[in-house]
């Protein structure tokens, strides 16, 4: 998790591991996290590419008057390079 603003960011990790607890007899597994002790709180954490991209994007201030904002940010993010894809939820 990465708590944002225009002067930084600080990445907040919440490691685990997956436990099994069952496979079903086609090969599907049911899994349960086994959380692991937090690190300290990370100002200015490496954050993944994408991640670091809607980051930037957040607060890259533009002129826009377009009923999509979502959107816009998506098309920006993948003219950088980013593939993206929205689920149902996101496509309203």
């Amino acid at each position: 998790m990465a708590f944002a603003t225009r002067d930084g960011h600080v990445l907040h990790q919440f490691p685990y591991t997956e436990q099994l607890l069952s496979r079903s007899p086609e090969g599907w597994a049911s899994v349960a996290p086994d959380w692991r002790p937090a690190p300290a709180p990370q100002p200015g954490g490496a954050l993944v590419p994408p991640i670091q991209a809607a980051v930037n994007f957040s607060f890259t201030p533009i002129e826009l008057d377009h009923p999509d904002p979502f959107g816009v940010t998506v098309v920006l993010t993948e003219e950088d390079g980013y593939r993206i894809s929205l689920n149902e939820t996101c496509v309203r």
